[in-house]
């Protein structure tokens, strides 16, 4: 505990505050100290994965331990070392060792939890897990964890601080809290998991049946202060600028367990980690994730169940570019946000202020949320609120959403709204309902609708795919426990969905099959059958008229290997139709080398071939191409002292797009217009590699190295193609439109 913190727990002493410990457990993964003989324990462990709920007493065995720091999870899994792989991973990265996750319902009342996973070697996850049981793995949390190892088994020992996480204690009669602990333990070489209850995240009832503890959480207050500071050398300068200098910070004031303030200035963008490489040539926006701590605590509160990433709250667009288009990232001059989950309702509200610019470009964001929650069911309201005075612009959405679950049932609804003002008002609405039946663990059947008229538009501050949108969809799944001595499970998906604009136009919609294998040894294959039915496209290009786009077959097979062993690998072929009479092939490769448990190297390959790439070039005029695009990605990973890491990563892409038809869209459908070409070449080069020093939760050191370029060039028809992909790469390394030198340090006080 750092200076500045015990300080604090000093002033909680002065005001009342239960500041006693229990037994102190040092975290090294061996569960050796006699404070586990007080734990709660769980022997019994049952298979999910497949869902045959054959109950295990030789699996695993966890202890639950409370004290009034925070929560211990001790787990032994008794898997023998020939038997078992380890392997370290990035945090958040994929994990390709032996893990546990455990899921934590502070409140017992799923109205939200979250998820600790680490691995045997050293690998962590952690992510916010919302009460529509989606998992946002954006958040990073304070939590330690440690690993062991012996000949018969191999352990974990997790603590999680009470003041970590925001929850809102229910006491029982005896003034004891009720807190929900979900455990799994995923065995590499079978692919099955464990678990000390019968349901996973995919079931209705997973927070319904979460196994409960009894456990006495101490009234504490919590005060966590984040600077930083930031230093930029561009070799190649960017806007004029050859080095830029930046520092922050974030505070966060818990005054009780369910409460937090905090407040920033200038808040961290997250410089050090760049984007993948984004060959995107459609209407649809990509959408992209954000770290920064100020916007990734207490996710769920301001969770809103929309269907298809319609999200009213899309964090990325606040301190992005500027609305005079002449910054990328624009600073933020304050942020403050205040959350208060109750026994029944729960509210919060935040505000953040851009800086103005000379332009007076900035953006001012507003948001707030109420919701209340009963056993099985919660409804509220998330309001936002977004002042653009360089456009002259506000924006307004309102969403009212409603969830019920049991243990066959799962709705959710949101009613959305939004208003634009901008020399004239425009209001639009949305309805978005999801609803699950569970016929048996192995058994689901969904259904979806959304609904997004003409003028809803929440981007401002949100996501959507488009407006002007009727979405329905049917899933049904069935998973078969087949159990023989090469296969365990077959699992059966089948996807019926319809599509229209408001108009009534019947737009091209998807229905596919799909069936897994999970092989004994680890191995699994995947079989794909789609068909896109015919139908009007009316969002290739901003403005332009809808056409008839023809009917679509394709078909997948995905081969995935085990991941045991110093080398895995994961092989597909896709046979498609595309475009209005065009064929393609498409082939996907990754391999993944792991040298030592410290290191793994990834290589992954894309490659599509094709002769009917559709591409609006303009207003009412579409392009049909003979396209090849290729995407190639070199990833290594390193623990390489205790603390430090390293990850450099290297993607590069070349897209070549000749002309095969240009047509005009009119009403009476495509005319084809003769002599235009509209080919391209679009290569584009990212790199990124980084060392970092953990000193904790929120305290690192980074250096970081950034290179990469991109050409975008309309040329003729017979010059595409005529440079090699290599030098087209080597193109882009040597004359770079990034190419800096990146040094930061962050640290929680």
């Amino acid at each position: 505990m750092s200076v500045f913190k015990q300080a604090f727990s000093a002033l909680g002493l002065l005001v009342g505050s239960t500041l006693s410990y229990a037994d102190v457990i040092h975290i090294d993964g061996k569960l050796d100290e006699p404070a586990w003989q007080s734990a709660t324990d769980f022997t019994t462990f049952y298979q999910v994965v497949p869902a045959t709920h054959e109950a295990n007493e030789n699996k695993v065995n966890a202890k639950v331990l409370a004290s009034e720091e925070g929560v211990y999870i001790g787990i032994v899994n008794f898997q023998p070392i020939g038997q078992r792989k380890k392997q370290f991973n990035l945090q958040d990265g994929f994990m390709q060792g032996e893990f546990n996750r455990v899921y934590l319902d502070f409140s017992g009342d799923g109205s939200g939890a979250y998820l600790f996973a680490t691995t045997l070697g050293g690998g962590k996850q952690d992510a916010v897990v919302t009460p529509q049981r989606t998992t946002d793995t954006d958040w990073d949390g304070d939590w330690e964890s440690a690993f062991y190892e012996h000949s018969e088994y191999w352990s974990n020992e997790i603590f999680v601080p009470w003041d970590s996480v925001s929850f809102s204690t229910k006491l029982d009669a005896k003034g004891d809290a009720i807190i929900g602990v979900g455990i799994q333990l995923y065995d590499l070489k079978s692919n099955n998991i464990f678990s000390n209850q019968k349901q996973t995240i995919g079931n209705s009832d997973f927070f319904l049946n979460m196994p409960k503890i009894e456990v006495s959480i101490p009234q504490q207050s919590q005060l966590n202060f984040v600077p930083y500071v930031s230093y930029q050398h561009h070799f190649e300068p960017r806007q004029d600028k050859t080095h830029e200098s930046d520092v922050g910070f974030d505070l966060f004031y818990k005054p009780t367990h369910n409460q937090t303030l905090s407040f920033a200035v200038n808040p961290d963008f997250a410089q050090v980690d760049s984007d993948d490489v984004d060959v995107n040539y459609s209407a649809v926006e990509t959408l992209r994730t954000d770290k920064r701590p100020f916007f990734t605590q207490d996710l769920s509160v301001f969770s809103i169940s929309a269907l298809q990433d319609t999200k009213l709250i899309h964090t990325r667009r606040i301190g992005a570019g500027s609305d005079d288009k002449r910054t990328l990232i624009t600073p933020i001059d304050a942020a403050v946000r205040f959350v208060h989950q109750g026994k029944r309702a729960q509210w919060g509200a935040f505000a953040v202020k851009e800086n103005s610019l000379d332009s007076g470009a900035g953006k001012d964001f507003y948001a707030g949320r109420f919701s209340y929650r009963e056993a099985n069911w919660q409804s509220g309201i998330l309001a936002t609120y977004v002042e653009r005075p360089f456009l002259n612009r506000k924006a307004k959405s309102l969403a009212w959403d409603s969830q019920y679950q049991d243990d066959r049932w799962s709705i959710q609804s949101a009613v959305l709204m939004s208003q634009i003002d901008n020399l004239t008002s425009q209001t639009g609405n949305g309805l978005s309902i999801n609803v699950g039946y569970q016929f048996t663990p192995n058994t689901q059947l969904e259904g979806q609708f959304l609904r997004l008229n003409r003028h809803f538009d929440n981007r401002d501050m949100g996501y959507m795919k488009r407006n002007d949108w009727q979405y329905s969809k049917l899933s049904y799944n069935h998973a078969v426990n087949v159990g023989n001595d090469w296969l365990t499970r077959i699992k059966h998906t089948l996807d019926i969905s319809y599509e229209a604009n408001s108009e009534g136009l019947k737009l091209p919609a998807r229905q596919g099959y799909r069936a897994q294998l999970m092989l004994n040894n680890g191995s699994q294959w995947t079989f794909h059958l789609d068909t896109v039915r015919s139908g009007w496209q009316d969002n290739i290009g901003a403005n332009s008229a809808p056409f008839v786009q023809p009917s679509a077959l394709e078909t997948r097979v995905l081969y995935q290997s085990p991941f045991t062993g110093e080398f895995s690998w994961a092989a597909s072929l896709e046979l498609d139709q595309e475009g209005l009479s065009g064929d393609a092939i498409q082939l996907a490769l990754d391999m993944t080398w792991m040298p030592h448990a410290n290191w793994n190297i990834k290589f992954n390959n894309y490659f599509r071939e094709g002769d009917g790439w559709l591409v609006a070039t303009q207003q009412n005029q579409l392009s049909e191409y003979d396209r090849t695009l290729f995407i190639n990605t070199l990833e290594a990973s390193a623990l390489i002292a205790d603390n430090l890491e390293f990850s450099g990563t290297l993607q590069w892409s070349v897209l070549e797009a000749r002309t095969k038809g240009v047509y005009d869209i009119e009403n009476t459908g495509l005319r084809k217009n003769t002599g235009l070409d509209t080919s391209f070449e679009d290569t584009r080069l990212m790199s990124q590699f980084k060392l970092r020093y953990r000193m904790g939760a929120y305290s690192d050191i980074y250096l970081v190295y950034r290179r990469g370029g991109a050409h975008q060039e309309r040329l003729e028809e017979n010059r595409v193609g005529q440079q090699s992909w290599l030098e087209s790469a080597k193109a882009n390394w040597t004359d770079p439109i990034e190419n800096s030198v990146i040094f930061k340090v962050r640290y929680l006080f």
